[in-house]
């Protein structure tokens, strides 16, 4: 049986060691404001994927969004530098698992169609005295139409 000379350690410590609990909170401080310059500028699906030596990363769904990110560069890292003043730069990259993310793809349904319970009385005469003077195929779909008013009513 074999001894171990260590000790596991506490995983808070090797988190502070590493910096991850600093770099995740300050990637999604970054997203909060990103998203809210992408409000701005009418543009969804994009986030901070990752902050290393002073560049951003901002992942996009598709390489359109990346160009459009791509105008907006210097608003977005004025901005992005107020709130960490060692940012040098911003790196676009795609990332399509994020257009299956996006809200804007989710197929809504379809809207149900609603169908009147009843015609009036009046339509049921109007149909039927459009059908008097008609050729007669519209003659039959305007006789049944009317036939529709009477055996709801």
């Amino acid at each position: 049986m074999t001894t171990h000379k260590k000790q596991p350690k506490p995983i808070a410590s090797l988190l502070e060691k590493n910096n991850y609990q600093q770099s995740t909170s300050l990637i999604s401080k970054m997203d909060i404001i990103l998203q809210r310059v992408l409000k701005q500028h009418n543009i969804k699906g994009s986030r901070i994927g990752n902050i290393e030596n002073g560049r951003v990363i901002i992942e996009s769904p598709t390489a359109a969004w990346s160009q459009r990110l791509n105008f907006i560069r210097n608003d977005l890292l004025s901005e992005l530098r107020q709130h960490h003043s060692s940012l040098t730069s911003i790196k676009f990259i795609v990332n399509p698992k994020l257009a299956k993310l996006s809200p804007d793809k989710i197929k809504k349904s379809k809207p149900v169609k609603i169908r009147a319970e009843r015609m009036s009385k009046d339509v049921a005469a109007s149909f039927l005295a459009l059908a008097d003077n008609a050729d007669p195929e519209l003659k039959k779909a305007l006789q049944s139409l009317a036939k529709y008013s009477s055996d709801k009513n």
